[in-house]
């Protein structure tokens, strides 16, 4: 397993949500053993588990006592690139932005001067 396709939260719940910091190899593996314990599974499971890009709980968070909070693993998200469509006004926008006026499509800067 490469260990940097997969980050761990250590499950605290700050000011902006639940963290998760990329794995090295000591910490992934540490998280793993951790994860065999607490959910009672072979670490062969785990590992499965993680590569079909499901999140493993490890730990509990250092205040559980008081949110609850549980640590995870999992596989890094991988973001899409982003698809540029040209508009008859003559700008490129995402798929989702293009709109369509009476002249044809358009940016959204430029719907009310293709309105008719």
């Amino acid at each position: 397993m490469d260990a940097n396709e997969y980050e761990i939260s250590d499950g605290y719940i700050g000011s902006l949500g639940v963290t998760y910091k990329t794995a090295t190899a000591e910490t992934l593996q540490t998280a793993i053993a951790a994860a065999v314990v607490r959910n009672e599974r072979s670490e062969a499971e785990i590992v499965a588990a993680l590569k079909r890009s499901e999140r493993v709980a490890w730990r509990n968070s250092p205040n559980h006592y008081y949110d609850h909070g549980v640590g995870y693993i999992r596989r890094k998200r991988v973001v899409q690139p982003v698809q540029l469509v040209r508009c008859d006004c003559g700008h490129s926008v995402e798929r989702a932005l293009v709109m369509n006026a009476s002249l044809g499509t358009s940016c959204p800067d430029c719907y009310d001067r293709m309105s008719d």
